[in-house]
């Protein structure tokens, strides 16, 4: 992409409006190197960074190609289905490479070490998919709904309620702005939430284990939520300790053990709260570039889906909106964020939504931009 660019005359990247916002954020974050408690540790984290910026930016790079589009929107959709199809295989209780590991059997966690995290990979891809099957024409309809379907049994079966709350949130998010587009199909779009509704169901009826993890929610002896509480108050004392500066990106697991409650019989590698542990790690000026960001990304997103008439955009932008959600949600109580293949799928869905889809309007010269974006 670089290269092409500049043998092109062309800007190193292309434009959006979380140029600035992302600037801000890299700069904060490597200036926290200077004052971090572990260096080492902050250059690897500045390493993923760099990695999710990348992302960003290939994935926004690509939407300015309509089968560039859908080759990134397959490969993603792709994976997942990947992921959930391995995850069943092991659930199964059929051979599965050892080096993956088989974790609690009576979880489905795939490749992941985690089932949480296997679950919020798996809602991010599911809305996604979602929105582009509600725009998409019907003789591509059923291959897509048999993906959406895999996908969403291994989702359930993973027994991750963050992820279920948030792919619950995001899939209402798709569903009601969907419902908003006077050419949308309300029969289309009641048929298909019927549908995910069903698979969700007899999923439910049909594993034990399902049934057992929605129980633990009312259950009294559940003590997961008052650990994670627990450890969020420690959060609290330390942005109280650096409020300005943090203790460095990448450095929660050494600075967290100064503020540990008594009690906590665990240890913590990470926050269980995204928001939470990059205020930690960079301080509350993070908050900043991070609300400035989502605030853009929001704003362009909702302002691409309502001005375009290409169904394939419309489908994009309100997907990888709808990933965006899950995630979000689902980073209150988890650390999403901090698992590469997670961030990075969360990368590529900003570029979606940031997109620079100058195909979408007939006779738009190439390397425009659907709607206005701002420079910074």
């Amino acid at each position: 992409m670089l290269a092409r660019r500049l043998w092109q005359g062309e800007p190193l990247l292309p434009r959006s409006a979380l140029d600035l916002p992302i600037a801000a954020l890299l700069v904060l974050a490597a200036a926290s190197w200077l004052s971090s408690i572990y260096r080492d540790a902050t250059v690897w984290a500045l390493l993923r960074l760099f990695l999710y910026v990348a992302a960003f930016y290939l994935s926004l790079e690509m939407t300015e190609s309509r089968r560039q589009t859908r080759r990134l929107i397959q490969t993603i959709v792709g994976m997942g289905v990947i992921v959930s199809f391995l995850g069943l295989v092991q659930y199964s209780g059929a051979p599965f490479p050892a080096f993956w590991g088989t974790g609690d059997p009576t979880h489905l966690n795939s490749t992941f070490v985690n089932y949480n995290h296997l679950g919020g990979y798996l809602a991010m891809i599911l809305t996604l998919g979602l929105s582009v099957v509600l725009h998409r024409t019907t003789e591509t309809v059923p291959i897509w709904t048999g993906a959406l379907l895999l996908i969403l049994v291994a989702l359930c079966l993973s027994l991750s309620r963050g992820a279920w709350i948030g792919a619950f949130v995001a899939v209402e998010f798709t569903l009601v702005l969907s419902m908003l587009r006077r050419e949308m199909s309300r029969f289309k779009i009641g048929i298909l939430a019927f549908g995910l509704l069903l698979a969700a169901g007899i999923t439910i009826l049909g594993s034990k284990p399902m049934i057992d993890r929605i129980q633990t929610l009312k259950s009294p002896v559940n003590t997961e939520p008052a650990g994670r509480i627990a450890v969020w108050g420690g959060c609290a004392d330390l942005i109280k300790k650096f409020p300005l500066l943090g203790t460095g990106l990448g450095t929660f697991p050494w600075s967290f053990t100064e503020v540990r409650p008594a009690g906590l019989t665990e240890r913590y590698r990470e926050a269980h709260n995204d928001w939470l542990q990059i205020v930690t790690e960079l301080g509350l000026p993070v908050l900043l570039p991070l609300l400035w960001g989502l605030t853009a990304l929001f704003r362009t997103g909702l302002l691409s889906f309502r001005t375009t008439s290409s169904r394939l955009c419309a489908g994009t932008v309100l997907g990888a909106l709808g990933g965006i959600v899950a995630i979000l949600v689902h980073s209150v109580s988890d650390f999403n964020i901090q698992i590469t293949s997670n961030g990075v799928v969360f990368a590529c869905l900003a570029g979606l939504v940031m997109g620079r889809y100058s195909w979408a309007l007939p006779g738009q010269r190439r390397g425009g931009q659907i709607h206005h974006r701002a420079s910074g």
